[in-house]
């Protein structure tokens, strides 16, 4: 009885110490699945850091593009317009001129 007790007492100590190694493997397992995940996730901050720039820069690009676009597009309804308002004055200017030519004509003492 005393062997049955002693090898008893011997397997519950390897298998406290197997159960200690498997909890040691377990949390060295967890340690390094952390680690990887917070290398991981620092490479994904990284990635939609240089993401965000990219889409940053495009967008600024763009935007500065289409602003020039406009302006362009302004100035050059601005000369239209004013061509086509100093077309439709000229015809006006003369006869106000030729007008004022007469009245002044009329108006000069003979």
């Amino acid at each position: 009885m005393a062997t049955d007790l002693a090898a008893v007492v011997a397997s519950e100590r390897r298998l406290d110490q197997a159960l200690a190694r498997a909890r040691e493997q377990a949390a060295a397992s967890v340690a390094a699945a952390r680690q990887r995940v917070a290398v991981d996730d620092d490479a994904l901050a990284a990635a939609i850091d240089r993401e965000r720039a990219r889409v940053t820069a495009e967008l600024e690009a763009e935007t500065e593009a289409q602003l020039r676009a406009i302006a362009d597009a302004g100035r050059d309804e601005c000369a239209r317009f004013d061509a086509m308002r100093d077309d439709a004055l000229a015809p006006l200017a003369r006869r106000l001129a030729a007008r004022l030519v007469a009245l002044a004509l009329d108006e000069v003492p003979r």
